[in-house]
């Protein structure tokens, strides 16, 4: 009762701590689990209380977090690839951005204003710089809210955590008028202290505020036109280090190196379709995205913009004998890094900021082949790339084609098979990192576009009464491959002033050159999921395992930084992912999630022990306006880390997860 009677009043607190926040509405139906497109259940999530994008893939067999619990250093890892390789967009506007050692690809976002979360693996050329696959965010739209005539209104929503003493809150408020224009607003924030972890150890330098802001103006099937203008900021603060270890990985924190560090994203989107006809279906697609990092103590800012543009038509081509959709775009975009921080003398070597900028011109095309019970997909992508930075410039081109074919076998069950190449031309290397540069170095040699090859086949299968006459199931089962080939890193070859010697630019180091990888990266494994339900009860178990050739470079003694776990890719994994539920009473519903890991004993990556998890949640809506939520992560208080968290000096320095957290929250809908 202590802990619902702290819900009720927390709005009130939230306001006095200048933290409002938002919150979102009902997805309907759900989610379809292919092996190969993952859409997450948004509904389920709010249930399960997520507060940010990270918590809402944490459940996902095929998905791996690292960071060690710290909101600074998180990474996603999707079959064992790194988000850093990864194409992830909000909206269509490009985000993910490496920033600095310890400071990964931010992706800051209220996911209460999220509609959709697609995870794809799947090739499609109208995809640039995929190589591991896409994250899509969509955000809500004014419509999205609207329900039974009622065409106004907002929700209030607040939340309170134990572990982390935290306090969240939201205000969303809409409006739809003469059902095509809508206006949807937005604020929300989270305020957290440091966590304890299953030890009862606290972790420095793990406090966080988070603020998100957002606004969006809809244009609903108008004259067979559909516009949507969107502006969304998250900005994330704490009190982190910088440079060294301990934001990410190490338990052993100095305070006197904490600062308080903010990164703010703002990504402002314009998205326009018209559809006339099977032969003029044109979207378009203009967005800006900024990344500021400040370092206050200092005074210190590091900016990253990225503008760009996306025309895409869709022909829909259809006989007797087949149907046919082929998809025509082309796609420019420009990114900058510029800083106004000084160089600091850390080794005896001349060095200067340069600010970088890259540029991609792509024309593609992805055409959809329908003929009797077989889909035949297939296209190719034209990429163009310029690259500049202190090192002088470089350019590249190439051609990424891609194929694939699903074969329905008979009404419940179907067989599919994909191959496809990606490219990109700047990625992992952390924007701040790309400017400092040694003065009068430059490229060794000419620098060529990051590329992949992805592999997959699968097997999926759909029925129903398959006990009762009320029951249904799926089945999804796949083998996949993905290769990585000249990974685009960084170079120094020098040593600061405590003698350490940095091969990638760790430590501050200037770099000395930006060259291709000549280490081919390879992530293979499989997947099996399943799902059946029965009236009110469901339950899914799921099973990934994947195999890599990531190796401690640390220990290997190649790099002053494990660069391939931390923007690569991640170490072997065998995961498991229970998770089953009911709709127990009318408007109370319940679920329980199992998550196992299997230890790792590979001498060329690291040692870890396996782990389990155990997770709780409740939903109980109350009438029409009142919702209550009580969860429990971590219930047996487990002292563990994901195997994708960073170690220190040796394989158990590093940070442990969050241990036991009881979460409260309550939402009204007005």
């Amino acid at each position: 009762m202590k802990y619902i009677g702290l819900s009720i009043i927390l709005p009130y607190y939230l306001i006095a701590q200048s933290a409002i926040v938002l919150d979102e509405i009902k997805v309907e139906g759900q989610s379809q689990r292919q092996t190969n497109s993952i859409t997450i259940d948004l509904e389920k999530e709010e249930q399960h209380q997520a507060n940010s994008v990270f918590d809402l893939l944490k459940k996902e067999a095929s998905v791996e977090l690292g960071g060690g619990g710290s909101s600074n250093a998180k990474r996603v890892y999707v079959r064992g690839v790194e988000s850093s390789t990864l194409n992830i967009s909000l909206d269509g506007a490009t985000q993910g951005t490496n920033i600095f050692q310890h400071r990964g690809n931010e992706l800051g976002i209220n996911p209460d204003i999220l509609k959709v979360l697609n995870v794809k693996t799947a090739p499609d050329a109208s995809k640039g710089g995929a190589l591991g696959g896409s994250v899509e965010m969509t955000t809500k739209d004014a419509q999205d809210f609207v329900k039974n005539g009622k065409n106004t209104g907002g929700i209030i929503k607040a939340g309170y955590s134990t572990n982390t003493d935290s306090k969240s809150g939201s205000l969303t408020a809409y409006g739809v008028y003469d059902k095509h224009y809508g206006v949807l607003a937005s604020v929300s924030g989270v305020n957290n202290d440091n966590y304890e972890d299953g030890n009862n150890d606290e972790m420095l330098a793990t406090a966080y505020k988070d603020r998100n802001y957002f606004l969006k103006f809809t244009l609903d099937d108008l004259n067979n036109h559909d516009l949507k203008l969107s502006f969304n900021q998250n900005s994330n603060s704490g009190d982190m280090q910088w440079g060294k270890t301990g934001s990410d990985k190490g338990v052993n924190v100095d305070p006197a190196l904490l600062e308080d560090v903010v990164s703010t994203t703002t990504s402002y989107t314009a998205q326009h379709n018209y559809s006339n006809g099977n032969l003029l279906n044109l979207d378009t697609n203009i967005y800006f995205t900024n990344i500021e990092v400040d370092r206050e103590k200092y005074d210190y800012q590091y900016d990253n913009d990225t503008v760009g543009i996306k025309l895409q038509n869709h022909f829909y081509l259809d006989t007797e004998s087949f149907k046919n959709k082929v998809s025509v775009g082309v796609q420019v975009e420009d990114v900058e890094s510029t800083s106004n921080a000084p160089i600091t003398s850390i080794a005896a070597t001349p060095s200067h900021y340069e600010p970088t900028s890259s540029n991609n011109k792509a024309v593609f095309i992805q055409n959809k082949t329908t003929i009797d019970n077989l889909d035949i997909n297939y296209g190719a992508r034209l990429d163009k790339y310029e690259f500049e930075s202190g090192l002088g410039e470089a350019s590249d081109t190439t051609i990424s084609p891609n194929f694939g074919l699903d074969y329905k076998i008979n009404d419940n069950s179907n067989v599919y098979a994909n191959y496809g190449q990606s490219s990109r031309m700047s990625g992992t290397i952390p924007f701040t990192w790309a400017m400092n540069i040694r003065d009068n170095a430059t490229y060794s040699k000419d620098l060529e576009a990051e590329k992949s090859t992805k592999y997959e086949l699968g097997y999926e299968l759909k029925g129903e009464s398959l006990f009762t006459n009320s029951d249904g199931f799926i089945f999804n089962a796949n083998i996949f491959r993905t290769e990585i080939n000249d990974l685009i890193e960084s170079h120094s070859g020098l040593t600061n002033a405590s003698g350490k010697y940095s091969y990638s630019g760790e430590a501050g180091l200037a770099l000395t050159d930006i060259k291709n990888s000549d280490y081919e990266y390879v992530l293979k494994g499989f997947e099996i999921k399943g799902t059946y339900f029965i009236d009110n009860y469901f339950g899914s178990l799921s099973y990934s395992q994947v195999d890599t050739n990531v190796f401690n470079e640390v220990d290997a003694g190649t790099s002053g930084e494990p660069l391939a776990i931390r923007r690569v890719g991640g170490w072997d994994s065998k995961k498991v992912v229970l998770n089953v539920g009911a709709e127990l009473l009318d408007g109370l519903s319940m679920d329980y999630t199992l998550t196992a890991v299997a230890g790792i004993d590979n001498a060329d990556q690291v040692t870890r022990g396996g782990y389990t998890t155990h997770d709780i949640s409740t939903k109980y809506k109350v009438g029409k306006n009142w919702t209550y939520y009580v969860a429990v992560t971590n219930l047996t208080n487990k002292y563990y880390a994901p195997h994708t968290t960073l170690s220190g000096s040796s394989d158990e320095d590093y940070r442990r997860d969050m241990g036991r957290d009881f979460k409260f929250s309550i939402k009204y809908e007005f």
